[in-house]
């Protein structure tokens, strides 16, 4: 449905102006909240996983949760693409991380997020990144690996922000419940989450890695999709993709019927909630390329 390169000034720039950016367009920059600097959100023609250039997002030594900006996109431009109830899509991106993105633990931070997949545009009616319906992907808490949540408001099932751990042995927590023994768990911080002791699929610096989510919607009742199921895998760069995350059956929150939000947009954003803007931080980056989103599941790079 549509793909990203990010190999032109035209795929990311659509409504540059201002500190309003690209809202009220179907793709585009936006820079940091209350701000018009677009030096954080730039085309890379030197790092990149294919084509003339890929996106880079600066973070600087000193900034809040809106460090960078964000990029976003429809999934269609005249926005006749979306997906409500009983559908399924795909989306896939590649993204690369500088080691001091990784290893730093931002003071305040809640951790920072890779991508939300949220409300498609109506004509008129422009979402926000904040939606009823959002699948997230965040380092929550600067673990060192995605994790998954669901919703900015809530539904009948869950509050918001309802993260997606599968209860385990009486008193703890798959954080990546696509894992196999000795999987990943919320007990394994106290050691580490990864091998030898645990079994998350953590962030690599410096290669260019493969994210793919697959949400197949079911009926809505009331305010969800009721009998949901979404999909992480993830790929190190010339490996296989590996499953992660595979949450349902789930009810994912879906607003109100009367609104009829559906699937039809994804924001690319290194957001980090509640980062303090006083404290001095390494200068990090992060980088996204082959944004893919699709009807069908979508092969490995």
């Amino acid at each position: 449905m549509r793909c990203v390169g990010f190999d032109s000034t035209a795929e990311v720039t659509t409504g540059v102006g201002g500190a309003s950016g690209a809202y009220k367009q179907n793709f585009g920059i936006l820079p940091p909240y209350g701000t018009s600097d677009y030096t954080r959100a730039t085309r890379d023609t030197a790092v990149k996983a294919s084509g003339n250039s890929s996106l880079k997002f600066t973070i600087p030594p000193n900034s809040g949760s809106d460090s960078s900006g964000s990029y976003f996109t429809n999934f269609s431009s005249d926005l006749s693409v979306q997906f409500g109830e009983n559908s399924e899509f795909f989306v896939q991106w590649r993204q690369r991380f500088s080691p001091e993105f990784i290893n730093t633990k931002y003071a305040g931070g809640d951790g920072w997020k890779q991508i939300i997949i949220g409300t498609g545009d109506k004509p008129g009616l422009w979402y926000s990144s904040c939606t009823d319906l959002e699948v997230v992907l965040v380092n929550t808490y600067h673990r060192g690996f995605a994790h998954m949540y669901n919703s900015c408001s809530g539904s009948a099932s869950h509050g918001p922000y309802n993260p997606f751990e599968e209860p385990f042995n009486g008193y703890d927590f798959k954080l990546q419940n696509g894992r196999p023994s000795p999987y990943c768990l919320y007990s394994q911080g106290n050691t580490s989450y990864f091998a030898p002791t645990g079994n998350c699929f953590g962030y690599v610096a410096n290669e260019w890695m493969t994210f793919q989510v697959r949400i197949k919607t079911g009926p809505r009742v009331g305010d969800e999709f009721t009998n949901s199921y979404i999909t992480l895998w993830i790929a190190r760069d010339g490996k296989p993709s590996e499953a992660a995350i595979t949450w349902g059956p789930y009810n994912l929150s879906a607003g109100s019927a009367s609104e009829d939000q559906k699937y039809g947009k994804v924001w690319l954003l290194p957001y980090n909630t509640n980062k303090s803007s006083s404290a001095t931080n390494p200068v990090a980056y992060t980088w996204y390329d082959e944004l893919i989103i699709s009807r069908n599941r979508i092969a490995d790079p």
